[in-house]
């Protein structure tokens, strides 16, 4: 496998091959879109296997987040010298040892450790591949490129999810990380096909930080924060709110699951043109008062038909804010729209981190899984609010 890395102008794009290398690149974040999502519904199994209480479990989501949101912009520097295809290589052998490594956890401890280790190799991998994608493609393709590593992770939730809940429920926790890393190597395979890439512009951390020092920035990324964690708060415990409100158990919870992830992917394509047909600001409110909504529904819909429907639109609400709140970004910071995205993105890992958190904190605490729909819509009012406060700001350069 060739590692050199080479300049930009001389890495030619392959018209006639370059969705075929793009995809292979997919599969990869397919599996980062899985492995972030698929433990809320296996973590009761994990729980009862490792001994432990749902709240003091689901912290391996907790560490998983606030790994890659933590890493994510400070790796971007340190590897940015690094030969792309050794990075991205490096990545997966890291993301696919560390599944690897879960599912043979013999403790909490060990498994939580585990998870650090991934959230490492994601953080890693998804920017990497992102831009490989776009280097690979060409001008011509780039949307299309850089559409179908997005894709790959919405399509994580809605197909690879459901599925490593099925493993999970029919076989055992252990099985659905196993297929997670299995996953996880056909695009390490898959990276011998790709030719030289480019390194990215170096852009040094303290530049970086300036960005996110901005006030409109800072907003925006908070908003995304809180909007994240209200989202993860209750989908990482999701398994105990469907089982008490439905008593949804088996194929039911994944079927659920499926649900929850076709919405996410309509909200995730759907809000590319409604931002384009209306614009940002009202694309995110929109997208909040959704989420608010499900969020409540969730504590009360008892009718299963029903929870279908509000599980639907819970997932076309969280993932229909990342690509408006990107574009309001870039507006924000036109010369540097990768810096800003990047802090998007780790906004959306640390909201994560913070919401699986304090759902477990609270139902530690004796606060019941419906009750803790509740507190989620109650931070995604608080996420309405920041995102009323930020109002329709022009753009600066």
């Amino acid at each position: 496998m060739t590692t050199r890395a080479t300049p930009a102008a001389d890495v030619a794009p392959t018209p006639d091959g370059w969705a075929r290398r793009v995809a292979l690149l997919a599969v990869g974040s397919f599996a980062m879109g899985t492995d972030s999502f698929v433990l809320a519904g296996i973590l009761p199994q994990i729980a009862s296997g490792l001994g432990q209480t749902i709240g003091a479990t689901g912290q391996v989501v907790t560490a998983f987040s606030l790994t890659y949101g933590m890493t994510a912009p400070f790796l971007a520097v340190v590897t940015s010298r690094l030969p792309r295809k050794a990075l991205m290589a490096l990545a997966l052998v890291l993301f696919v040892v560390a599944n690897a490594v879960s599912a043979a956890a013999p403790t909490l401890t060990a498994l939580l450790v585990a998870r650090v280790a991934a959230g490492l190799g994601a953080a890693l991998y998804t920017p990497s591949a992102s831009a490989a994608a776009a280097a690979v493609a060409g001008v011509e393709h780039r949307g299309k490129a850089l559409a179908a590593i997005l894709g790959g992770l919405t399509l994580g939730t809605v197909f690879g999810v459901p599925l490593g809940t099925w493993i999970g429920q029919h076989w055992s926790w252990r099985s659905s990380l196993v297929f997670v890393a299995c996953v996880g190597l056909a695009p390490l395979l898959g990276l011998f096909a790709l030719p030289a890439l480019p390194l990215p512009p170096q852009i040094p951390l303290g530049q970086r930080l300036r960005v996110l020092a901005s006030g409109p920035v800072l907003a925006a990324v908070t908003f995304m924060l809180l909007e994240s964690a209200a989202a993860i708060m209750v989908y990482t415990y999701i398994s105990d709110v469907l089982g008490q409100t439905v008593h949804a158990t088996g194929g039911t919870l994944s079927a659920l699951l499926l649900a929850w992830g076709v919405g996410g992917a309509v909200g995730a394509f759907g809000s590319g043109v409604l931002t384009d047909r209306w614009g940002a600001f009202r694309t995110l409110l929109l997208a909040v008062a959704a989420l608010v909504t499900s969020l409540a529904l969730l504590a009360v819909a008892t009718w299963l038909p029903l929870a279908f429907a509000v599980m639907t639109l819970n997932g076309l609400a969280g993932w229909a804010v990342a690509t408006p709140n990107n574009h309001r970004l870039t507006e924000y910071a036109p010369l540097q729209p990768a810096v800003v995205i990047s802090f998007n993105s780790s906004g959306i890992y640390l909201g994560q981190a913070v919401g699986a958190a304090l759902g477990g904190v609270l139902l530690g605490h004796a606060v019941s899984p419906t009750n803790l729909c509740w507190v989620g819509a109650g931070v995604a009012v608080l996420a309405g609010v920041v995102h009323l406060a930020i109002g329709r700001r022009p753009s600066t350069s």
